[in-house]
């Protein structure tokens, strides 16, 4: 198929040539766990409508959708911008064709595409979905190194471009022989943090503008070209029409963003007790009944669910499998270095088989010094404190001291733990508290309060007993060998900072 695009403002047209026939518009888009309903942004279209997102076109056929989105999981057309995730503007009919696109317009465009003339083309449409394209008058290349580049309509600093490149050349210490390819950062900022999703060649980043962790998306969008593109969970198979479920996303998005976090550590791009200090406040929502809750497996398979539905009572009911990951991904290394290998040596391994299960990664982990795997896998409440207790120093630093358990954003609750004295003086999310014993003042520590709340406009009045913090923020430091070893520090400490009252 053939695609013509003119971009307008907050709306493409689209001139499309294919065969006579059924053509279907993705629901799913790769490297995102939730159904989207792309056809939802279709706005005209010369077809007839056979279903929810498929529609009898002839060989020619015009279509216009809604260019609004500054998610990159999407698309976006601006009087001076254009950011097109293919999945979200181009329909297929048979998978194994080419598929061929031209950019109408005489700005600066970057894809990586196979350039043929004025078209950039894939030789199939799974190819073509994996190729995001951007565009604008205003659209520059910053070299990182001769294969590696920043496609982006923002300044970026010097400092940051040779921290990355200093990340790259540490992911080439586990994949020596894959650097070279060409790979493409689609950088942008935004008033959103809409974070990275990966590709074969390159990644989407939508950040907000103070984001003070972007090295290290840069380094889990990028680390993600070989954790689930080169090599990936069996049974993570690409539907465009339906969700693809497996109970490896802990290892595919988890231990991705543990290598994120170690990798400007070894590159010595990130201090220790800046890694520290990040590892703590991970370790900090990990506190809370959640963990109690849902298994790391279980946490994968509930992200459709619960993760990417989550509310404010998250913490309560359910686990990140991005964090539990991480944690998980810490345990296995240090096991693995205090048995004289590391977690590189895994990927080495699962790069040779590309297709993994938990079999594979359980197994080959135990050759390399990781005990017991499944118990932090499969184990509600897993023994991760006590795991880490063998390399790490962990003090809670607020156990035992006044305690509500509730945060606050300015005066909204937005966030109740279970069985805390908030909990059972009735006080939920979203409760906006108007007076502290009668007074306009802050939320202060004594034998007990009474609340004024204004709960969906009614006036309510609570009273809340001061309680014990269980324990939720921490110092976590570290020394010794193994922690030399792992760090390249004598020693360290990190402390988190995670607001509850």
């Amino acid at each position: 198929m053939r695609f013509l695009v003119k971009p307008l403002n907050r709306y493409i047209e689209v001139l499309a040539e294919g065969k006579e026939g059924i053509v279907t518009f993705p629901t799913w888009v790769p490297g995102s766990y939730i159904i989207r309903e792309l056809e939802r942004f279709v706005v005209e279209i010369d077809g007839v409508r056979i279903g929810k997102n498929r529609f009898y076109v002839k060989n020619r056929f015009r279509y216009l959708v809604q260019a609004l989105s500054k998610d990159q999981r999407e698309l976006i057309s601006t009087s001076n911008y254009l950011f097109i995730n293919p999945p979200a503007l181009f329909p297929f009919q048979t998978f194994d064709e080419e598929y061929c696109v031209k950019i109408d317009t005489n700005w600066q465009i970057h894809t990586t595409l196979r350039r043929v003339g004025d078209w950039f083309c894939a030789e199939n449409y799974h190819e073509f979905v994996d190729s995001p394209i951007q565009a604008s008058p205003n659209l520059k290349v910053i070299d990182i190194d001769e294969n590696h580049k920043i496609s982006t309509i923002d300044n970026i600093e010097d400092s940051f471009t040779k921290s990355l490149a200093k990340c790259i050349d540490e992911v080439s210490k586990i994949f020596p022989n894959d650097i070279k390819e060409k790979y493409i950062f689609f950088f942008r900022r935004s008033d959103s943090n809409f974070g990275g999703i990966e590709h074969e060649n390159s990644s989407a980043i939508v950040t907000s503008w103070d984001n003070k962790e972007l090295i290290r998306l840069f380094v889990h969008e990028y680390f993600h070209r070989y954790n689930v593109k080169k090599i990936r969970p069996k049974d993570l198979k690409i539907n465009y029409e339906t969700e693809s479920y497996t109970e490896l996303l802990w290892f595919a998005e988890g231990i991705t963003e543990y290598i994120a976090t170690i990798i400007p550590l070894r590159a010595k791009v990130a201090n220790i007790n800046e890694t520290l200090n990040y590892i703590a406040n991970t370790l900090a929502w990990l506190t809370f009944p959640g963990i109690r809750r849902m298994s790391l497996a279980e946490s994968s398979y509930t992200t459709w669910i619960k993760y990417y539905r989550k509310d404010n009572n998250f913490a309560n009911i359910g686990i990140s499998y991005y964090q539990l990951g991480l944690i998980v991904g810490l345990i296995m290394d240090l096991e693995m270095i205090k048995n004289g290998n590391s977690i590189y040596d895994l990927f080495k391994e699962l790069y040779k088989i590309k297709e993994y299960s938990y079999e594979n990664i359980r197994e080959i982990s135990e050759k390399l010094g990781v005990s017991n795997l499944d118990e932090l896998v499969y184990s509600r409440n897993p023994p991760i404190f006590n795991r880490l207790s063998e390399y790490f120093e962990i003090t809670f630093t607020d156990k035992g001291s006044p305690y509500y358990g509730l945060m606050l954003e300015g005066k909204k609750v937005i966030f109740v733990e279970d069985n805390s004295p908030a909990d059972m003086a009735g006080i939920i999310q979203g409760d906006e508290i108007v007076a502290v014993d009668g007074a306009i003042k802050g939320l202060e520590y004594k034998n007990s309060v009474k609340l004024l709340i204004n709960r969906e406009g009614r006036l309510i009045e609570l009273v809340v007993a001061l309680g014990k913090n269980p324990g939720h923020n921490l110092i976590i430091r570290g020394k010794g060998e193994i922690f030399k070893r792992w760090s390249g520090y004598d020693e360290g400490e990190g402390k988190s900072e995670l607001k509850i009252i």
